[in-house]
């Protein structure tokens, strides 16, 4: 795709964000979330512990959002989303991350309310490579190597990471080890125990046999061992992940083929925590999770005179089966053997007229959720009953459509307006369809609504972007109207109460704007901020605030960087929240503001230095998704790192 037909895409878009490699680079690396929440106002990461972070795009979360690794669905094992999806790329595989905010995507189902792609790099011609080390405080150390080789035919890069921490501290000098409490808290003799060691291996391969088709062959593994999660009740003892994708390409004909297919097995114990004193196994609590999913998509690019179309057709399979061991309680399938089948097919297209550009995109999925019963285990086979008598079923199939509309203006070839509309459908994910939990009576029971119906967002986008000379401005405002939202309550209809989800009726609105500008040849100037507000409209509830929804978030960064020696000094602040849901016991968090400081030296294209601290006073505080949300318990707040000294070196040879 050429730069001009790039332009023309996003062009086709609503908003549209992108970070790159480079940006990564000067950061700690530890963990692509994280590095996300910083850059970019509408993105917020949900702090469970070291590493790990998932994130929230304007206030959509988990299954609401379509996060991709190379155009590739991946799902963790953990049903409390130890390993989001964003976990399982390492950032020294990232070349650029593309954000999509809004129901503007239709080539891939579910896409709910925003789409983030991870990209991986390419190999290179000839023979190279590079080895990296990033080490700050907290024992924290990044390191490893890369090796590319080949020629205009043939390409291969490999590559290998590791990455290792022990608890961090937070601003008042405390570990995040420290905060749990009650039998959740860690043992004396665990409150140093490592809270991460995570091994990451990838090989990809292109094949250019001719101009005008392309190979891509891209192989991943990572293991992620003693990852700990002050925010929850257990940890992870392991998280191993097998992943390979493909992608062949015929450019005469306009045509791409992928295929995809990994794997999850995840392991999460008590072992560390005071809840497993006594018990000879080791543990009181265990889960052992997997997950598999597998995929490929055909689409075909036209042109028709002046208008630009893309069909395609695409298909996926989602497999998860989690066995959790509670006491003495035989809960197998916790989540029981769920297949999630989906084929859908899609249709867009876009056509100038004048300074208005206009495209459009239209989409029809089936999607077929079904739970083998035969998999839930003795305390787990009677809990739907017990719930819902006889009006459920374990299997359901979905049918419906989804779409959008953009019209674009431009005023002139870099600044235009826009106005958007798109409805999407995202089905409900197995857990919240099928979890079944049962427990000790004096705790409540997790159980899922086999009857819930699929969430549709018809939501309205508007912004614009101007440039004058140096300096550009971008903003966006959106109103999302959700039906049948998937919503955590407490289910009280059961022989006691019990931990499940229900359809409500919700919209979430807000905005987010951007400057960016040079000052001089060498200084450059970049600030943002983004606001959210998420109501209940329906459903059993006395608190009409959604949870979850993060608060004002600015950034502003100065930048220095003549080539060889750079700089930047970032301010990252939060206002308080509020509006908490009081029914999930959500809490009030207080404002932020913290100070972070970069700076490095180039040595041509072969080394790099740089020294970073971010947190740089040493402040206390919480982002408002530091802790667990549900009807009986406010959850673990754990705090985020205090003062950070790392440094990073890069050579290429």
């Amino acid at each position: 795709m050429t730069v001009a037909e790039e332009v023309t895409e996003k062009e086709t878009k609503g908003e549209v964000k992108e970070t790159t490699e480079e940006e990564i680079k000067i950061t700690r690396q530890i963990d692509v979330g994280e590095i996300l929440s910083n850059l970019f106002p509408e993105i917020n990461h949900i702090r469970k512990g070291g590493t790990a972070n998932d994130i929230t795009v304007r206030g959509f979360g988990r299954d609401n959002i379509n996060v991709l690794l190379d155009g590739m669905r991946i799902y963790g094992a953990c049903p409390n989303r130890m390993d989001p999806a964003i976990f399982h790329m390492s950032t020294r595989q990232v070349k650029e991350i593309q954000i999509l905010e809004g129901p503007f995507d239709v080539e891939n189902q579910g896409s709910l309310a925003g789409v983030v792609n991870l990209i991986s790099r390419d190999p290179e011609a000839g023979a190279g490579g590079s080895v990296y080390f990033t080490g700050g405080f907290f024992n924290y150390i990044h390191g490893g190597f890369e090796a590319y080789g080949g020629n205009d035919r043939v390409k291969v890069l490999t590559g290998y990471s590791k990455q290792f921490s022990h608890p961090y501290k937070s601003g008042e000098g405390k570990r995040i080890t420290e905060y749990p409490q009650g039998t959740a808290a860690y043992k004396l003799s665990e409150l140093d125990h490592t809270a991460f060691n995570i091994d990451n291996v990838w090989v990809k391969t292109v094949i250019t046999p001719d101009e005008e088709n392309t190979i891509k062959i891209n192989y991943g593994f990572d293991e992620a061992k003693d990852v700990l999660y002050p925010y929850l009740l257990m940890d992870a003892v392991y998280d191993r992940t097998h992943r390979i994708n493909g992608e062949y390409e015929i450019k005469p004909l306009g045509v791409k083929v992928s295929a995809y297919w990994n794997f999850v097995k995840h392991d999460m114990q008590d072992r560390w925590r005071k809840s497993s004193s006594g018990w000879s196994r080791g543990y009181m609590m265990r889960t052992l999770a997997k997950t598999k999913t597998y995929g490929a998509k055909v689409v075909k690019s036209w042109k028709i005179e002046d208008i630009n179309l893309k069909t395609g057709i695409d298909a996926y399979l989602r497999n998860w089966k989690a066995d959790n061991t509670l006491m003495n309680l035989d809960n197998r399938g916790m989540i029981p053997d769920v297949d999630i089948k989906n084929v859908g097919i899609f249709v867009k297209g876009s056509k100038k007229i004048d300074r208005f550009i206009v495209s459009a995109g239209f989409r029809v999925d089936r999607t077929k959720s079904e739970a083998d019963r035969n998999a839930l285990g003795t305390a787990n086979s009677t809990l739907y009953s017990a719930y819902y008598g006889t009006n459920y079923s374990l299997s359901k199939t979905d049918t419906y459509p989804s779409g959008n509309m953009v019209v674009r203006y431009k005023l002139d070839k870099r600044s235009s307006v826009y106005i958007g509309f798109g409805h999407t459908v995202r089905v409900p994910d197995p857990q919240e369809r099928y979890t079944a939990l049962a427990k000790p009576m004096t705790k409540p029971n997790w159980v899922g609504n086999p009857n819930l119906k699929p969430t549709k967002n018809n939501e309205v986008d508007a912004g614009f972007e101007y440039y004058r000379g140096l300096f550009g401005i971008k903003g966006n405002i959106f109103y999302s109207d959700l039906t049948d939202y998937v919503y955590l309550y407490k289910l009280t209809t059961g022989p006691k109460p019990a931990q499940s989800y229900q359809n409500i009726d919700a919209h979430i609105y807000g905005g987010d704007i951007t400057v960016i500008g040079m000052l001089t040849d060498t200084v450059s100037v970049e600030a943002g901020a983004a606001y959210q507000r998420g109501k209940k409209d329906s459903g059993n509830y006395t608190d009409s605030d959604l949870a979850e929804i993060p608060p004002l978030k600015t950034r502003l960064a100065i930048k220095y960087d003549n080539g060889t020696v750079f700089g930047q000094i970032e301010g990252i602040y939060a206002s308080r929240q509020g509006d908490v849901d009081s029914d999930l016991q959500e809490q009030p968090t207080k404002s932020y503001y913290v100070v972070n400081v970069k700076t490095g030296f180039n040595a041509g294209n072969r080394a790099f230095i740089g020294v970073g601290i971010d947190n740089l006073f040493d402040k206390n505080y919480y982002t408002h998704l530091s802790y667990l949300r549900n009807p009986f318990s406010t959850g673990t707040k754990v705090p985020e790192p205090g003062r950070f000294v790392y440094m990073n070196v890069n050579y290429r040879f």
